[in-house]
């Protein structure tokens, strides 16, 4: 992996991402403004899928070993001490860190490296709190104590939502030693996704997101097979891929039944996302997962697009109910058909409901007000000497 190298010195803010792309596409506004506060930021990176993005942020990268669904203690203790030497290593001012193990291993390495500054960002709970078998609730209690460690060791553990705030709370540990902020997800820039005027005619729903089955795929595949028996002339449009390594993915057969009946469209894993926005009239996230606020929601608010999504933590955070979009039940094909259906049925609430979204975003969810509500809550911010200067 090819790193960019500082030639300043001393990093300020340290990002510990969970993978590039997440950090050129989700973080990528807040690194610009913590650099507009005069601040150098770094990131530690296990993957170079977007490394090319994140070079052209300005951000100087290092490698670091992340298995994402591994459990093995030895390798997990292998792994944090791996963070604590690279940390030692780069010697930044303050460490952010986000998603599951870059918080759990990542803030305490940092601390032992010596940073005295840290913040954690939980971008949605994912599958371990969506699910209720034993085994996960042994991990899930596992994980929220190693939360309640990482939170206590930091100066503000942020969340996108208070559902997932709440959920933490139980735990009287991080109720007690840990501040913690929810903020409006993570915010999208509205000059990047701008409005346009959504298709009424063929009405065209588009699903975004991995396929997993908590993300609601085969809701949305079997509700357009319900639907389409009606209303042939609609389109149905789903950008994303089958990944085996995911938990509860699909399959690749599965995957390949859905292309041969021909009723949704599959253009697999799609870069840039906002051509096929513009194309579509209504975007349909039929998720369970316990996101933080999907950033897909975000992209089509901004874009003016009507929303349809669950009524589940994170994603009811986006929806005004008849004002931009519909809530609807999780796991509930039929009712995601209706609510598809009514804009077929009815479709002036697709601009209408579209204007309202983009107006919601522009209120409450640019990153522009997002990374204020983040800012105000970093002394390194407020502090705003950069590294290596004598002052």
């Amino acid at each position: 992996m090819t790193t960019q190298h500082d030639s300043k010195g001393r990093v300020d803010v340290l990002f510990i991402a969970a993978n590039t792309r997440s950090l050129a596409v989700n973080r990528g506004g807040f690194i610009q403004a913590l650099q507009a506060k005069g601040l150098s930021v770094g990131a530690l990176v296990p993957d170079d899928d977007f490394l090319k993005e994140v070079h052209e942020l300005g951000v100087t990268t290092w490698r670091y070993e992340l298995e994402r669904h591994s459990m093995g203690i030895r390798g997990e203790v292998a792994r944090f001490f791996q963070l604590r030497r690279r940390i030692r290593d780069i010697a930044p001012r303050a460490v952010f860190a986000y998603a599951v193990k870059p918080i759990i291993l990542g803030v305490p390495a940092a601390r032992l490296a010596g940073v005295q500054e840290t913040y954690c960002l939980a971008t949605g709970l994912g599958y371990l709190f969506g699910r209720h078998d034993l085994k996960t609730r042994l991990i899930r209690r596992l994980v929220t104590t190693c939360y309640a460690l990482a939170g206590g060791l930091s100066k503000t553990f942020f969340f996108q939502n208070p559902d997932d705030r709440d959920e933490l709370r139980r735990n009287l540990l991080f109720r007690w030693f840990t501040h913690s902020v929810v903020v409006n997800g993570s915010g999208v820039n509205l000059s990047e996704y701008p409005y346009t005027e959504a298709p009424e005619a063929p009405v065209t729903f588009l699903f975004m997101g991995r396929f997993l089955q908590e993300k609601g795929i085969r809701d949305f595949v079997e509700a357009a097979r319900e639907i389409s028996n009606r209303h042939p002339e609609a389109r149905f449009v789903a950008l994303g891929d089958a990944d085996p390594e995911l938990v509860n993915a699909v399959g690749i057969e599965e995957l390949e039944a859905w292309r041969r009946e021909g009723i949704v469209e599959l253009p697999g894993k799609v870069r840039d996302v906002r051509g096929y926005l513009q194309a579509a009239s209504v975007m349909v996230l039929p998720s369970y997962y316990r996101e933080g606020i999907p950033r897909t929601l975000l992209e089509a608010m901004s874009t003016g697009r009507a929303i349809i999504t669950c009524d589940s933590p994170g994603c009811r955070e986006a929806v005004d109910v008849g004002v931009n979009g519909w809530l609807v039940a999780p796991r509930c094909a039929s009712s995601l058909a209706d609510a598809m259906e009514s804009f077929i049925n009815d479709p002036l609430t697709i601009t209408k409901m579209g204007k309202s979204g983009r107006e919601l975003a522009e209120q409450r969810f640019s990153t522009e007000f997002v990374n204020r509500q983040m800012l105000a809550e970093m002394p390194i911010v407020q502090d705003r000497t950069p590294a290596g200067s004598t002052a």
